[in-house]
């Protein structure tokens, strides 16, 4: 009987593996996608408002949801109240603190945006944003085949490992 319980414990924490795996991939387009929506809205406020960086940034905050939602909100409280800090550490602080679902590059995309953001005159802003807009983009269709080509085999792996395991030790 133990043996059978531990088993079916590992075939379960085989299972497991591959969701979470999947569930990266999923999180990791949820996340880009609500970050191109919040940089949108950040373009168009600062571009066309010339509402000030936190103001625009706390309205981005609505229109990138979940995690993405949350770093703008953060970015937006920080850009308020730097207290000694740049813009670019406030911005790198709230990435972290967010957690966001992001891949190396992707991040260096980001970090990249935050040492312009605040710091440049509104053209240049305007540029950083839309560059950056298209190369997350880019990330995201690669993000969205990802998911779609290793989901299955992450999912198909988990079972398949899960099933192995059972067999083994039963």
């Amino acid at each position: 009987m133990m043996r059978l319980v531990g088993a079916a414990c590992l075939a379960c924490g085989a299972i497991a593996m591959g969701l979470g795996a999947i569930a990266h991939l999923d999180g990791r387009v949820k996340d880009l996608r609500g970050l191109l929506a919040g940089l949108e809205c950040v373009q168009r406020e600062l571009a066309w408002k010339l509402a000030p960086l936190p103001e625009a940034l706390s309205l981005a905050a609505g229109q990138g949801g979940g995690t993405a939602g949350m770093f703008f909100s953060l970015c937006a409280q920080g850009a308020e109240h730097l207290r000694g800090r740049t813009f670019a550490q406030v911005w790198e602080q709230a990435a972290e603190a967010s957690q966001l679902r992001l891949e190396p590059v992707d991040v260096q995309l980001l970090e990249g945006l935050g040492g312009v953001l605040g710091q440049y005159d509104g053209d240049s802003q305007r540029l950083a944003l839309e560059h950056t807009r298209e190369q997350l983009e880019e990330q995201l269709a690669q993000a969205v085949e990802q998911r779609g080509r290793l989901g299955r085999v992450y999912g198909a792996l988990g079972v398949t490992a899960g099933a192995v395991l059972m067999i083994l030790f039963v």
